[in-house]
């Protein structure tokens, strides 16, 4: 693969990981302060955040793996019998699984039950802190992956 290629591949695979990550990390924060909030309702960060609508940002996640396969493949074929890179899909594997089952459809959840809350926070609010909860884990449990990575990516063990 001829270098230019492979730098540009580079990047995308870099910036859609650490963009792609850094949302869903900022989704863990956030749903942390959803969960201590006595008042989430009356949040404006939380409100600003918890609107209705995909966090288009931390789906980028999902493309990470393209961008380093077609440089496993296409530029860097000594790697393709190491264990690092498989490895690496493996974890993302875990991160993304527990994003699509727990962490994404708790978001959503967290975004509907905050557009019911009223200012008794009733059912909605309790709702509200429960996704927050498995958003909070998600979020942890992907972040730790990513982490694992990018150590398993600058060490190539």
């Amino acid at each position: 693969m001829a270098a230019p290629l492979y730098d540009v591949l580079l990047i995308c695979h870099l910036a859609s990981a650490f963009i792609g990550f850094g949302a869903v990390a900022i989704a863990g924060w956030s749903a942390a302060a959803g969960r201590q909030s006595e008042r989430p309702w009356q949040d404006e960060r939380l409100l600003r955040f918890f609107r209705l609508g995909r966090d288009w940002p931390s789906r980028l996640v999902l493309v990470v793996p393209a961008f380093g396969l077609s440089m496993l493949f296409g530029g860097d074929k000594g790697a393709v019998s190491a264990p690092w890179p498989w490895a690496g899909l493996f974890l993302w594997c875990v991160a993304v699984g527990h994003l699509l089952g727990l962490g994404w459809p708790a978001e959503r959840r967290a975004q509907l039950a905050l557009a019911a809350s009223t200012e008794d926070g009733g059912a909605s609010a309790a709702e509200f802190r429960a996704a927050c909860r498995k958003m909070e884990r998600a979020a942890a449990v992907a972040s730790v992956c990513f982490v694992l990575v990018v150590a398993l990516m600058i060490l190539q063990p």
